[in-house]
Protein backbone atom coordinates (compact mmCIF):
# COMPACT_ATOMS: atom_id res chain seq x y z
CA UNK A 1 0.00 0.00 0.00
CA UNK A 2 1.37 3.41 -0.97
CA UNK A 3 1.50 6.07 1.70
CA UNK A 4 1.09 9.63 0.37
CA UNK A 5 4.05 11.94 0.79
CA UNK A 6 3.94 14.39 3.70
CA UNK A 7 5.31 17.89 4.07
CA UNK A 8 7.51 16.76 6.92
CA UNK A 9 11.07 15.57 6.30
CA UNK A 10 11.32 12.10 7.80
CA UNK A 11 14.02 11.26 10.31
CA UNK A 12 16.77 8.87 9.18
CA UNK A 13 16.32 5.18 9.96
CA UNK A 14 19.78 5.01 11.55
CA UNK A 15 19.29 7.96 13.91
CA UNK A 16 21.29 8.47 17.05
CA UNK A 17 20.72 10.79 19.98
CA UNK A 18 22.42 13.76 18.35
CA UNK A 19 20.32 13.45 15.19
CA UNK A 20 17.01 13.77 17.01
CA UNK A 21 18.40 16.32 19.42
CA UNK A 22 19.11 18.59 16.45
CA UNK A 23 15.90 17.99 14.49
CA UNK A 24 13.49 17.38 17.38
CA UNK A 25 11.44 14.30 18.17
CA UNK A 26 8.82 13.19 15.62
CA UNK A 27 5.59 14.66 16.99
CA UNK A 28 2.23 14.43 15.25
CA UNK A 29 -1.34 15.33 15.99
CA UNK A 30 -3.79 12.45 16.22
CA UNK A 31 -5.42 13.40 12.91
CA UNK A 32 -2.13 13.30 10.92
CA UNK A 33 -2.48 9.61 10.02
CA UNK A 34 -0.51 9.78 6.77
CA UNK A 35 2.43 11.45 8.50
CA UNK A 36 2.32 8.99 11.40
CA UNK A 37 2.37 6.01 9.03
CA UNK A 38 5.19 7.45 6.94
CA UNK A 39 7.36 8.16 10.01
CA UNK A 40 6.76 4.68 11.42
CA UNK A 41 7.52 2.92 8.14
CA UNK A 42 10.25 5.06 6.54
CA UNK A 43 11.44 7.55 9.14
CA UNK A 44 12.43 7.36 12.79
CA UNK A 45 10.30 4.29 13.41
CA UNK A 46 8.51 5.95 16.33
CA UNK A 47 6.18 8.90 16.86
CA UNK A 48 4.76 10.90 19.74
CA UNK A 49 1.07 11.66 19.28
CA UNK A 50 -0.76 14.57 20.89
CA UNK A 51 -4.46 15.28 20.97
CA UNK A 52 -5.72 11.73 21.24
CA UNK A 53 -7.51 12.53 24.50
CA UNK A 54 -8.95 15.89 25.42
CA UNK A 55 -8.96 14.71 29.05
CA UNK A 56 -6.23 12.30 30.15
CA UNK A 57 -8.54 10.80 32.79
CA UNK A 58 -11.53 10.42 30.48
CA UNK A 59 -13.62 7.39 31.35
CA UNK A 60 -13.70 6.30 27.72
CA UNK A 61 -9.91 6.48 27.20
CA UNK A 62 -9.72 2.77 26.33
CA UNK A 63 -12.52 3.09 23.77
CA UNK A 64 -10.88 6.09 22.13
CA UNK A 65 -7.49 4.41 22.09
CA UNK A 66 -8.88 1.26 20.44
CA UNK A 67 -10.76 3.36 17.91
CA UNK A 68 -7.60 5.25 17.01
CA UNK A 69 -5.58 2.02 16.86
CA UNK A 70 -8.14 0.64 14.42
CA UNK A 71 -7.33 3.51 12.07
CA UNK A 72 -3.70 2.38 11.97
CA UNK A 73 -4.23 -1.36 11.71
CA UNK A 74 -5.63 -4.48 13.32
CA UNK A 75 -5.60 -5.00 17.08
CA UNK A 76 -3.69 -8.12 18.17
CA UNK A 77 -3.96 -10.27 21.32
CA UNK A 78 -1.22 -9.48 23.83
CA UNK A 79 -1.25 -12.46 26.16
CA UNK A 80 -2.45 -16.00 26.69
CA UNK A 81 -5.87 -14.65 27.66
CA UNK A 82 -6.10 -13.06 24.20
CA UNK A 83 -6.63 -9.55 25.59
CA UNK A 84 -6.30 -6.81 22.95
CA UNK A 85 -5.93 -3.98 25.48
CA UNK A 86 -3.66 -4.24 28.52
CA UNK A 87 -2.85 -1.89 31.36
CA UNK A 88 0.78 -1.00 32.09
CA UNK A 89 1.01 -0.46 35.83
CA UNK A 90 2.55 -1.87 39.01
CA UNK A 91 0.71 -5.07 39.88
CA UNK A 92 3.39 -6.56 42.13
CA UNK A 93 1.03 -6.36 45.11
CA UNK A 94 -1.47 -8.54 43.22
CA UNK A 95 0.53 -10.89 41.00
CA UNK A 96 1.76 -14.19 42.40
CA UNK A 97 4.76 -14.01 40.07
CA UNK A 98 6.02 -11.76 37.28
CA UNK A 99 6.55 -13.27 33.84
CA UNK A 100 5.69 -10.02 32.07
CA UNK A 101 7.86 -7.06 33.11
CA UNK A 102 5.28 -4.44 32.21
CA UNK A 103 3.33 -5.36 35.37
CA UNK A 104 6.14 -4.26 37.70
CA UNK A 105 8.00 -0.96 38.31
CA UNK A 106 11.52 -2.21 37.62
CA UNK A 107 13.88 -1.11 34.89
CA UNK A 108 13.49 -2.78 31.49
CA UNK A 109 16.54 -3.08 29.24
CA UNK A 110 16.37 -2.42 25.46
CA UNK A 111 14.19 -5.06 23.82
CA UNK A 112 11.45 -5.63 21.27
CA UNK A 113 7.94 -6.96 21.80
CA UNK A 114 6.38 -9.52 19.44
CA UNK A 115 3.99 -7.35 17.32
CA UNK A 116 4.68 -5.08 14.33
CA UNK A 117 3.45 -1.94 16.15
CA UNK A 118 3.18 -1.00 19.83
CA UNK A 119 1.10 1.91 21.08
CA UNK A 120 1.30 3.30 24.61
CA UNK A 121 -1.11 5.92 25.94
CA UNK A 122 -0.23 7.63 29.23
CA UNK A 123 -3.10 8.29 31.61
CA UNK A 124 -1.04 9.03 34.73
CA UNK A 125 2.70 9.49 35.24
CA UNK A 126 4.69 7.97 38.09
CA UNK A 127 5.78 9.98 41.10
CA UNK A 128 9.28 9.89 39.61
CA UNK A 129 11.12 7.95 36.90
CA UNK A 130 9.57 5.70 34.27
CA UNK A 131 11.09 7.40 31.23
CA UNK A 132 11.01 5.50 27.94
CA UNK A 133 14.32 4.95 26.16
CA UNK A 134 14.38 4.26 22.42
CA UNK A 135 17.17 3.09 20.09
CA UNK A 136 17.37 2.38 16.36
CA UNK A 137 18.13 -1.21 15.36
CA UNK A 138 19.89 0.12 12.25
CA UNK A 139 22.25 2.17 14.43
CA UNK A 140 22.93 -0.81 16.70
CA UNK A 141 23.93 -2.95 13.72
CA UNK A 142 26.16 -0.21 12.31
CA UNK A 143 27.96 0.16 15.64
CA UNK A 144 28.49 -3.60 16.03
CA UNK A 145 29.75 -3.87 12.45
CA UNK A 146 32.26 -1.12 13.14
CA UNK A 147 33.48 -2.63 16.43
CA UNK A 148 33.25 -6.43 16.04
CA UNK A 149 31.82 -7.41 12.65
CA UNK A 150 32.49 -11.10 13.26
CA UNK A 151 29.73 -11.21 15.88
CA UNK A 152 27.02 -10.11 13.46
CA UNK A 153 26.72 -13.64 12.04
CA UNK A 154 25.72 -14.93 15.50
CA UNK A 155 23.05 -12.27 15.86
CA UNK A 156 21.75 -13.00 12.37
CA UNK A 157 21.58 -16.75 13.10
CA UNK A 158 19.87 -16.07 16.41
CA UNK A 159 19.37 -18.00 19.64
CA UNK A 160 16.74 -20.27 21.20
CA UNK A 161 14.34 -18.43 23.46
CA UNK A 162 11.90 -19.34 26.19
CA UNK A 163 8.20 -18.50 25.91
CA UNK A 164 6.42 -18.42 29.31
CA UNK A 165 2.98 -19.97 29.51
CA UNK A 166 1.85 -17.20 31.92
CA UNK A 167 0.11 -19.82 34.05
CA UNK A 168 2.77 -21.26 36.37
CA UNK A 169 6.06 -19.90 37.74
CA UNK A 170 8.80 -21.04 35.36
CA UNK A 171 6.29 -22.69 33.03
CA UNK A 172 6.66 -22.49 29.29
CA UNK A 173 8.67 -24.01 26.46
CA UNK A 174 11.85 -23.48 24.50
CA UNK A 175 11.31 -22.09 21.02
CA UNK A 176 13.73 -22.66 18.11
CA UNK A 177 16.45 -20.14 17.38
CA UNK A 178 15.13 -16.72 16.42
CA UNK A 179 17.41 -14.33 14.49
CA UNK A 180 18.06 -11.08 16.35
CA UNK A 181 18.95 -9.02 13.27
CA UNK A 182 17.69 -9.96 9.82
CA UNK A 183 17.20 -8.18 6.50
CA UNK A 184 13.84 -8.45 4.81
CA UNK A 185 11.64 -6.72 2.21
CA UNK A 186 11.33 -3.62 4.37
CA UNK A 187 14.96 -3.48 5.44
CA UNK A 188 16.36 -4.52 8.80
CA UNK A 189 14.10 -6.35 11.26
CA UNK A 190 15.01 -6.94 14.89
CA UNK A 191 13.67 -9.37 17.52
CA UNK A 192 15.39 -9.19 20.91
CA UNK A 193 14.55 -10.00 24.52
CA UNK A 194 17.60 -11.28 26.37
CA UNK A 195 15.86 -12.60 29.51
CA UNK A 196 14.03 -15.20 27.41
CA UNK A 197 17.28 -16.21 25.67
CA UNK A 198 18.88 -16.70 29.09
CA UNK A 199 15.88 -18.67 30.36
CA UNK A 200 16.13 -20.98 27.34
CA UNK A 201 19.80 -21.60 28.13
CA UNK A 202 18.97 -22.25 31.79
CA UNK A 203 16.33 -24.76 30.66
CA UNK A 204 18.89 -26.70 28.63
CA UNK A 205 19.07 -24.98 25.22
CA UNK A 206 22.55 -24.88 23.73
CA UNK A 207 24.03 -21.48 22.89
CA UNK A 208 26.82 -21.18 20.29
CA UNK A 209 30.35 -20.17 21.21
CA UNK A 210 30.75 -16.41 21.66
CA UNK A 211 27.00 -16.02 22.19
CA UNK A 212 27.57 -14.16 25.45
CA UNK A 213 30.09 -11.86 23.73
CA UNK A 214 27.53 -11.06 21.04
CA UNK A 215 24.70 -10.47 23.52
CA UNK A 216 26.87 -8.35 25.82
CA UNK A 217 28.01 -6.20 22.90
CA UNK A 218 24.43 -5.80 21.66
CA UNK A 219 23.29 -4.71 25.14
CA UNK A 220 26.18 -2.31 25.60
CA UNK A 221 25.58 -0.61 22.27
CA UNK A 222 21.78 -0.51 22.72
CA UNK A 223 22.17 1.04 26.19
CA UNK A 224 24.70 3.70 25.15
CA UNK A 225 23.15 7.14 25.90
CA UNK A 226 24.64 8.44 22.65
CA UNK A 227 22.51 5.89 20.77
CA UNK A 228 19.25 6.52 22.64
CA UNK A 229 16.57 9.11 23.07
CA UNK A 230 14.84 9.32 26.46
CA UNK A 231 11.35 10.68 26.91
CA UNK A 232 8.75 10.62 29.68
CA UNK A 233 5.18 10.52 28.43
CA UNK A 234 2.85 13.13 29.86
CA UNK A 235 -0.80 12.32 30.58
CA UNK A 236 -2.71 12.31 27.31
CA UNK A 237 0.37 11.61 25.15
CA UNK A 238 0.85 8.43 23.13
CA UNK A 239 3.99 6.71 21.85
CA UNK A 240 3.84 4.43 18.82
CA UNK A 241 6.77 2.18 17.86
CA UNK A 242 7.63 0.22 14.74
CA UNK A 243 8.73 -2.85 16.64
CA UNK A 244 10.72 -4.21 13.69
CA UNK A 245 13.03 -1.20 13.74
CA UNK A 246 13.10 0.42 17.19
CA UNK A 247 13.96 -1.17 20.53
CA UNK A 248 12.51 0.28 23.71
CA UNK A 249 13.49 0.30 27.36
CA UNK A 250 12.18 1.90 30.53
CA UNK A 251 13.75 3.48 33.59
CA UNK A 252 12.54 2.11 36.90
CA UNK A 253 10.07 4.31 38.70
CA UNK A 254 8.80 5.24 42.15
CA UNK A 255 5.04 5.38 42.35
CA UNK A 256 2.55 7.09 44.62
CA UNK A 257 1.43 5.09 47.68
CA UNK A 258 -2.25 5.58 46.79
CA UNK A 259 -3.23 3.05 44.15
CA UNK A 260 -5.65 5.44 42.47
CA UNK A 261 -2.75 7.85 41.83
CA UNK A 262 -0.23 5.35 40.44
CA UNK A 263 1.39 5.40 37.01
CA UNK A 264 -1.01 4.03 34.42
CA UNK A 265 -0.57 3.45 30.71
CA UNK A 266 -2.73 1.60 28.21
CA UNK A 267 -1.11 -0.54 25.50
CA UNK A 268 -2.16 -1.85 22.11
CA UNK A 269 -0.38 -4.29 19.81
CA UNK A 270 -1.16 -3.74 16.14
CA UNK A 271 -0.61 -5.30 12.74
CA UNK A 272 -0.74 -3.06 9.65
CA UNK A 273 -0.93 -3.86 5.95
CA UNK A 274 0.90 -0.64 5.07
CA UNK A 275 4.05 -1.99 6.72
CA UNK A 276 6.40 -4.13 4.59
CA UNK A 277 6.30 -7.85 5.24
CA UNK A 278 8.84 -8.96 7.85
CA UNK A 279 11.51 -11.52 6.97
CA UNK A 280 10.17 -15.07 6.91
CA UNK A 281 11.82 -15.97 10.24
CA UNK A 282 10.04 -13.03 11.92
CA UNK A 283 6.72 -13.52 10.16
CA UNK A 284 5.09 -15.05 13.23
CA UNK A 285 4.87 -11.55 14.60
CA UNK A 286 1.85 -10.98 12.33
CA UNK A 287 -0.12 -13.02 14.90
CA UNK A 288 2.49 -13.15 17.65
CA UNK A 289 0.81 -14.85 20.58
CA UNK A 290 -0.70 -17.57 18.37
CA UNK A 291 2.70 -18.22 16.84
CA UNK A 292 4.70 -18.17 20.08
CA UNK A 293 2.55 -19.87 22.68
Amino acid sequence: MTIPATNRDLAPRNWRHVDLQHRGLPRYSADALDGIKAELRDGAGFVLVQGLLADADAADAATRLCRFGGKLGRLLPQNARQEELVEIADFTDEDAFDDRGYRSPGELQPHTDPPPLIMLLCLRAARSGGANRLVSAESIREAIKAERPGLLALLEAGFPFFMPDEETPGGGRIRPAMPVLLDGPGGLSCVYYRPFIERAAAAGASLPAQAIDALDLFDRVASDPEMQVRYTLAPGEALILNNYRVLHARDDYEDWPEKAERRRLLRLWLDADWLPEPPAAHAGRRNPMAAML
